[in-house]
């Protein structure tokens, strides 16, 4: 029903399927994967009677399902930027008889003040910093869910307010297309490659010569080994995070249509031969990379460094080093990750040690390990 067009058999599968394309066919809208829905509703907890503000309708049946949960006393309000989609999602609610949804077209930074304040809020996408309209719109003693953007590793966190901050109550791993409108975050995103297409993203604006970087992806050198032996849910849910908050120069290098569905790393498939997996967390230079990458195919794999153009090997040696930090550290990820999100302008030294700290644009982001020892994780500020 809310995805007119896709065979059921597909529909049904546990994957993200691309509902909206821009014109240069990056996508920016999707119908999540069902797992992650259901693990954001477990978060979200909503109960019957609730009001329940939705940030990205996408094609609505994640509004469908809030619906489902507040039952007739409750309130479902979902706003898309996307009028299309908005449109849409109005039709397919209405011919599934989902009566207690409004579905509203606007920029979903700014909330939505008519039913506010909310129980509950839920956010679709994935955004650099916490909205100010979705705190002050949420009730005293609500929840937020949302989609974060560590400096690109993305985790959904379910914030409570205390006092005058926010406290995570759980985290999970998870990727989401990114905010739009006034609210988008600092990342960018440009193409360094043209046959097949590579688009590199990065938590900052980094100085790069795009023709340098095309280049170096032609310009491998040998595998930098570490030593050091993870998973893939390693990689995934603790090496790729680590990197993210100890490197500014951390990116990320991917590649879409054609070439990624025939699974070639990068699109290119002669200078990433053993990737880690679909997407290239790799270090930046100006006109060199060093990407992350498995140098065996033992279970668990040796991780190392992929040097790429002419300064690749230098990059390479700096990413094995925060491989070895991450190891010796004791390994943290997901698992344990607490996060508090205080005004920007509050006192850092105020907060306890150990912790990691990102400073956005509105609020300061304190991430600390309830399991890690003080020395495990020194504080940095992004």
């Amino acid at each position: 029903m809310f995805l007119p067009g896709i065979e059921p058999e597909r529909a049904y599968r546990d994957e993200p399927l691309v509902i909206k394309s821009d014109p240069h066919g990056v996508p920016i809208s999707s119908s999540s994967q069902p797992a992650i829905m259901a693990r954001m509703l477990e978060q979200l907890d909503v109960r019957p009677g609730h009001r329940v503000l939705e940030i990205g309708t996408g094609s609505g049946y994640n509004a469908a399902l809030l619906a489902h949960l507040v039952g007739e006393s409750g309130v479902v309000v979902s706003v898309d930027i996307d009028v299309d989609l908005v449109e849409n999602a109005r039709a397919r609610l209405a011919e599934c008889g989902v009566s207690p949804v409004t579905v509203g077209c606007g920029d979903g930074g700014l909330g939505w003040t008519e039913h506010a304040p909310y129980d509950r809020i839920i956010a679709t996408v994935a955004a650099a910093d916490i909205p100010p309209a979705w705190v002050t719109q949420l009730a005293a003693d609500g929840r937020l869910v949302m989609p974060m953007d560590l400096r690109g590793p993305q985790r959904s966190i379910a914030w409570h307010r205390v006092r005058d901050h926010l406290e995570s109550v759980s985290v999970v791993r998870c990727g989401f297309m990114r905010l739009r409108g006034a609210f988008a975050g600092p990342e960018t995103f440009r193409q360094i490659g043209r046959e097949p297409p590579v688009f590199l993203g990065a938590a900052e604006h980094y100085p790069v010569d795009e023709d340098g970087l095309s280049a170096a992806l032609a310009q491998p050198g040998p595998d930098v080994p570490s030593g050091v032996r993870a998973t893939l849910d390693e990689v995934a849910d603790g090496v790729s995070l680590w990197l993210a908050l100890q490197e500014p120069a951390m990116a990320w290098v991917s590649s879409i249509g054609a070439a990624a569905d025939r699974a070639l790393f990068l699109g290119v498939y002669y200078a990433v031969r053993k990737p880690v997996g679909l997407g290239a967390t790799a270090l930046l230079g100006t006109d060199s990379l060093a990407a992350l990458v498995r140098v065996d195919d033992e279970q668990p794999f040796e991780l190392g460094a992929l040097p790429l153009g002419p300064d690749g090997h230098r990059l390479a040696q700096r990413l094995v080093d925060h491989i070895h930090d991450w190891d010796t550290r004791g390994r943290p990820s997901t698992t344990g990750l607490h996060l508090s999100a205080y005004p920007r302008d509050c006192d850092a030294g105020a907060i306890a040690a150990p912790r990691i700290v990102i400073d956005t644009r509105y609020h300061r982001l304190v991430l600390t390990w309830a399991s890690s020892s003080s020395s495990a994780h020194p504080e940095t500020t992004g």
